[in-house]
């Protein structure tokens, strides 16, 4: 294996001038979580292009695909998610997610959620990661958000949020952007946070009631 390769292994791939390939796991497993994140939010300052994904996207994208291929855990019939078969490495990636990456992935950690239109359910794999109280409360306040936007009688207006917190264009199919559809999809992750967590200090299941907007 030549030197060149082995960058891919190293905190210097993640730069998006150099290179889109990153050995995600190799990094996280080897290097000071400190160290990652600090590489991960800087390279975000030079890869601002609207369509194009940067390092803690392409973060989130790994970190998905490890637990899509991983196992069924499930502590609720109604909520099953998947764990990745390697704990060092999920282990890791929570305490990189949670303490060292918190305010600046919870933007992704939403688009995640709400561009996933057609596999909601796994929605949460990624949940599960989340031990971050700030991360739930965005959650929910996009939830309370989207929410308000259900009554706007018009069309493009009513989607606008959405869209904004899916980065799709204002001129892009409102149909995949509906504020009823991404509450129903936030409404699901914030029932399991709930199960898993004391988090009621922040909200309670009734809080997340769909019908309490209509009965107001």
């Amino acid at each position: 294996m030549d030197r060149k390769s082995l960058k891919f292994d190293t905190l210097d791939s993640i730069d998006p001038e150099k290179s889109q390939l990153i050995n995600f796991e190799k990094i996280i497993k080897n290097e000071k979580l400190e160290d990652v994140a600090e590489k991960l939010i800087e390279s975000t300052y030079v890869e601002q292009h609207f369509m194009r994904k940067d390092a803690i996207d392409r973060f989130l994208d790994f970190v998905f695909f490890r637990i899509q291929t991983g196992y069924f855990h499930i502590i609720h019939m109604a909520y099953p998610f998947k764990r990745m078969h390697d704990i060092e490495l999920e282990e890791r990636v929570v305490e990189l997610i949670n303490e060292h990456l918190a305010y600046e992935i919870v933007l992704r950690m939403l688009k995640f959620f709400t561009r996933n239109i057609h596999n909601s359910d796994t929605n949460l794999y990624m949940a599960n990661l989340v031990e971050s109280e700030s991360i739930m409360e965005a959650v929910y306040r996009a939830f309370l958000l989207f929410q308000k936007d259900i009554f706007i009688y018009d069309r493009e207006k009513k989607c606008l949020n959405v869209k904004r917190v899916q980065q799709f264009s204002a001129q892009s199919d409102s149909a995949l952007s509906l504020p009823l559809d991404a509450c129903a999809r936030l409404k699901y992750i914030l029932e399991f946070f709930l199960i898993k967590y004391n988090v009621t200090h922040i909200y309670t299941m009734d809080d997340i009631k769909m019908s309490s907007a209509i009965a107001s």
